[in-house]
């Protein structure tokens, strides 16, 4: 074996060690609410927004089925996936194992996620999820992963895959976030101010890496290609594609 198919077998054997060392039964969330505050109950937070006449607002989750959410996304079979940031203490990211991706649908139709399971716990500095391809893809800096469920019963078939590393943590909340699929079938990114990345496949060297800070970067989900298409602007956490394909 190689040097660098050792550097990979490395990287993918750490994220593995993420998921697999605690348990979404044992760990109880922090209570972060600072001493005298009180937030008003998920309900009565409802009635208080105001909407355009002809929409309608619904409670679908609230804490405690859902707690510090930082993404989100949609299966094919209608169900809402949602990745928790717990090592994010709202100033850095510590090295804390209790990030976790959730799977909530609703059986009745009636507007509220009355279903929850744990897909995936015991991670660690998660920032973006998206569904596709046959499990789930994440960045969670250094990495963007994938961690399969090809048999779609909702556990991970094994060991997540490391496409790409290099993410600096030290960019604290401006990290690499945001996952996107794009009309042209790639997967899409965003990464913030304030550090930059060297980003490459793992094992890779440094002329073979990409600097980035501040853009817009895709990944191909079967060719594994890695290239940046925006650059330039400030602190993108937000991506979206019109019906012209135009982002």
């Amino acid at each position: 074996m190689d040097s660098r198919m050792k550097k990979i077998n490395f990287a993918t054997a750490v994220l593995f060690v993420f998921v697999a060392t605690s348990s979404a039964d044992d760990f109880v969330p922090k209570n972060t609410q600072k001493p005298g505050e009180s937030p008003l109950p998920p309900a009565e937070s409802l009635r208080s927004l105001t909407v355009p006449k002809g929409f309608t607002v619904t409670l679908a989750a609230s804490e405690p089925d859902v707690r510090q959410p930082i993404a989100i996304a949609f299966d094919d079979r209608g169900r809402l996936w949602v990745a928790e940031s717990y090592s994010y203490n709202g100033s850095k990211f510590t090295d804390e194992h209790n990030d976790r991706i959730l799977i909530f649908e609703d059986t009745d139709g009636d507007g509220v996620l009355n279903e929850r399971r744990v897909f995936c716990d015991g991670l660690t500095h998660l920032t973006g999820l998206q569904i596709g391809f046959g499990g789930a893809w994440i960045t969670a800096p250094p990495h963007l992963a994938f961690i399969p469920d090809r048999d779609g019963n909702d556990r991970p078939d094994g060991e997540p895959i490391v496409h790409l590393d290099g993410w600096s943590l030290k960019a604290e909340h401006n990290s690499v976030n945001g996952l996107t699929w794009g009309p042209d079938g790639w997967l899409y990114g965003r990464h913030g101010i304030k550090q930059p990345s060297r980003v490459g496949r793992p094992g890779s060297s440094d002329d073979e890496r990409v600097d980035l800070s501040c853009c817009i970067w895709r990944f191909h989900p079967t060719r594994h290609v890695f290239e940046v298409v925006v650059d330039g602007t400030i602190n993108p956490w937000g991506l979206d594609f019109d019906d012209h394909g135009h982002g």
